[in-house]
């Protein structure tokens, strides 16, 4: 039995294993991205629903198009586990050489790295686990929305925009491309500024602000016309993934300062 064991253990850490597993990834991928072009309004809701109720509802009634996205949960966990198995086996080994201390930080660096790429990826499948969101929340300029039950609060101002010049697309010529949406967050007897675009959302107290729409999309809409609608999400599972960032950060500190030792 202990020998059937250690040959699963070393089989589940071959190199092999993770360049297959690795090949199979991209191509599903691959042929995602083609079933992701042509659907996406089966996948857009699973940051508002939760992976859950996203697989036993959108997923579960339209099983060819999300076999992709079945296949890739499957493939992710076979390369996490063989990456950890992998890792620790290396790490065993260093262990056991019984190296200088000031040298062992340097020589776990790497592995260090291995290990914080899969705390950020368990921290990415439980925020889509335990995640909840709001959608749909709109302000007009002067409105207000209350948060953690009165304890914050966050007023839509105006727009600062940044507008797409240049003649590559004529069409699009004079559009927002930021809107730079600028909000006056209300915390413990504090005011503070803040800016909110698609790729920079807004964090107050428990919560993250996205912004999911905005209007107008071409100055000259008038103000009567601005708004912008809000995704509000909470998410107690961040800290995981931003421990993991940090991780593997100090990892990756630690290998460049040990090739430069070398």
């Amino acid at each position: 039995m202990k020998a059937h064991g250690i040959r699963l253990w070393r089989a589940l850490g071959d190199i092999r294993l993770t360049v297959l597993l690795c090949f199979l990834l991209a191509a599903d991928l691959g042929l995602g991205y083609l079933s992701l072009r042509e659907n996406l309004e089966i996948f857009a809701p699973m940051s508002d629903v939760g992976l859950l109720e996203w697989l036993d509802t959108y997923g579960a009634a339209n099983p060819r198009h999300a076999l992709w996205f079945f296949a890739m949960l499957v493939l992710l966990g076979g390369l996490a586990l063989n990456t950890f198995v992998c890792t620790t086996r290396r790490v065993v080994h260093i262990l056991g050489g019984r190296p200088a201390w000031r040298e062992l930080p340097f020589r776990l660096a790497a592995h260090l790295m291995h290990y914080a790429v899969l705390v950020i990826l368990a921290g990415y499948l439980c925020s889509y686990l335990f995640a909840t969101g709001e959608p749909g929340r709109a302000l007009r300029p002067g409105e207000r929305l209350v948060l953690d039950g009165g304890q914050a609060a966050v007023r839509f101002l105006d727009f600062t925009p940044e507008l797409l010049r240049g003649s590559r697309v004529d069409a699009f010529d004079g559009y927002v491309i930021r809107p730079n949406a600028r909000l006056t967050v209300e915390r413990g007897g504090r005011e503070e500024s803040a800016l909110l675009n698609f790729d920079a959302p807004v964090r107050v107290g428990g919560v993250t602000i996205h912004l999911s729409d905005f209007q107008p999309r071409k100055p000259g809409g008038g103000m009567g016309m601005a708004y912008i609608k809000l995704i509000v999400r909470r998410d107690p599972s961040a800290i995981v993934y931003r421990f993991g960032m940090a991780v593997f950060v100090l990892g990756l500190a630690l290998y460049v300062l040990g090739s430069r030792r070398k």
